[in-house]
């Protein structure tokens, strides 16, 4: 009886201690999923989220579209989670320019994220890295590159060097249905690599294909980021998403390293400095002879900053004519009424040029209107605070900031119809364009705004008045009641357009 109750009495101590450690771990894990969703003090209202992963499974459709909803609900700034990682968006221009341009270097930061510290070889480029002494080096350096290569009549002649090329293809090609994707990238790929390394290439060269096929790569894989952006654990997870950055990051260097490279041992001269990549080798050497550390002025930093005046010059520029294409083929009086201000003010003698902004108010609206239509980065790099910075009521510190430019440049309450495509939006009641209304910011503003802006404006002037003056758009005969206006959908990468074949005519 006694070895009975002995056993009886240590079986029961062992369901006891079972059922103790079972309701112990399950009431650490309530806590924990409680815990995961509790907001910081002084943080702005927003969508709860599920335990652990946050609001990660209600991102059903485009960020700008998604953050819209939550806007209506919640008010224009809003905190969520997104797995680890707070969140606080800001909306509509009064709240974007109160972050942005009053409080510039408070919110200047940059978060972490692990994509972005492969991408970057440790954060040692202009775009992703946070504000510092040695980030606000180099974005000088590429300021003064921009303004010495990349303006005026440097800028007209690189990019009419680029025309006769075009012409060519146009030819050939013999007025048949044609992506101008390719040819868009052809165009921006000369340009900036002469402003970057001096060089110059055939229209077809394979390494302008080669680039185009990994941005449109990385375009693909990560318009929502990867798993370890959002859990800190995951970057120690043997997973396909970072082997997939590092094998595309690596392509995307090995083509500026190869130019890099040859311009170094074959054209370099400190006493001709003729390109981007020669003013920043000269710096370098100045640094070394003056003895300052030159740690934060590598060869990695300045392939680093290369990229970014690379990719910065190109990309955006690139979608929005891709747009601005779309809309002319889809609105024919306008394009039709930009060609006859063409033909009236510059004539079909010489190419537009420069010193031609400011004579044809119909074709600046209209390129803004592009701009503000196709909003090609709706979603703005994401930033965070340098400090304990407020925002209204709120303090968003350590939370990744988030702007909606989307929001602004699509406001009912400051545009007439911002659904439609009207380039009187940029018209004034003279006839005057509107250059910088309220709520609109394409390039961002503040100490964050797009290194390139000046530079983007003069390219997109050029190339969209040159491609007016001499060709006209239309759809492929038989598609006349397709639209061309169709988005990729899911993709912080920007409000791009799916791939669309067009006729460009030369016109007679």
């Amino acid at each position: 009886m006694i070895d009975f109750l002995g056993t009886l009495t240590e079986s029961s101590l062992g369901q006891v201690n079972v059922l103790t450690v079972t309701a112990t771990l399950g009431v650490l894990l309530v806590s924990m999923a409680i815990w995961s969703v509790s907001r910081p003090s002084k943080f702005p209202p927003g969508p709860r989220g599920l335990p652990i992963v946050g609001s990660i499974y209600d991102m059903t459709d485009s960020p700008e579209v998604v953050f819209g909803k939550w806007a209506k609900k919640y008010g224009d700034i809003f905190g969520l989670k997104m797995g680890q990682r707070w969140m606080v968006v800001l909306n509509r221009k009064d709240l974007i320019k109160e972050a942005v341009i009053k409080q510039s270097v408070e919110f200047a930061g940059r978060p972490d994220f692990y994509s972005t510290e492969l991408f970057t070889g440790g954060s040692k480029d202009i775009n992703f890295t946070t504000y510092s002494d040695a980030w606000k080096r180099h974005r000088k350096l590429g300021h003064t590159a921009l303004r010495h290569f990349a303006t005026g009549k440097p800028l007209q002649k690189l990019v009419s060097s680029v025309y006769p090329k075009v012409e060519k293809e146009l030819t050939q090609n013999d007025g048949k249905p044609i992506d101008p994707q390719l040819l868009l990238t052809l165009i921006m790929y000369n340009v900036l690599s002469q402003i970057c390394f001096g060089k110059s290439y055939a229209l077809r060269d394979p390494n302008v294909k080669e680039w185009m096929q990994l941005n449109d790569e990385a375009n693909a894989e990560f318009g929502l980021g990867l798993e370890a952006d959002f859990f800190s654990w995951a970057r120690y997870v043997p997973t396909s998403g970072p082997r997939l950055v590092k094998d595309l990051t690596v392509g995307l260097q090995k083509l500026i390293k190869t130019e890099l490279e040859q311009h170094k041992q074959q054209t370099y001269d400190p006493d001709n400095i003729s390109d981007f990549y020669s003013m920043l080798l000269k710096a370098q050497e100045d640094a070394k002879r003056e003895g300052e550390n030159v740690d934060k002025l590598t060869d990695d930093h300045i392939l680093q900053t290369v990229m970014d005046i690379f990719l910065a010059g190109t990309q955006t520029t690139i979608d929005t004519l891709y747009w601005a294409f779309a809309l002319m083929s889809e609105n024919l009086e306008i394009q039709k009424k930009i060609q006859a201000e063409i033909d009236s003010v510059v004539g079909r003698d010489r190419v537009p040029t420069i010193e031609d902004r400011g004579t044809l108010p119909y074709t600046e609206a209209t390129l803004y209107e592009v701009m503000r239509y196709s909003t090609v980065a709706p979603v703005a790099l994401p930033h965070s605070t340098m400090c304990d910075a407020k925002i209204r009521e709120y303090s968003p510190l350590g939370a990744t900031v988030m702007i909606n430019i989307h929001s602004m440049q699509f406001d009912p309450q400051e545009w007439d119809d911002p659904d439609s495509f009207k380039p009187d939006h940029f018209l004034d009641e003279a006839g005057t364009v509107r250059q910088h209304p309220s709520s609109f910011m394409p390039f961002g503003a503040g100490r964050r705004s797009c290194l390139g802006e000046a530079v983007a404006k003069a390219d997109l002037f050029l190339i969209f008045s040159w491609f007016l003056q001499n060709y006209t758009f239309s759809k492929v005969p038989g598609k006349e009641d397709e639209s061309l206006i169709n988005l990729i959908p899911q993709t912080f990468a920007g409000r791009l357009l799916t791939p669309y074949k067009m006729l460009i005519n030369e016109r007679k």
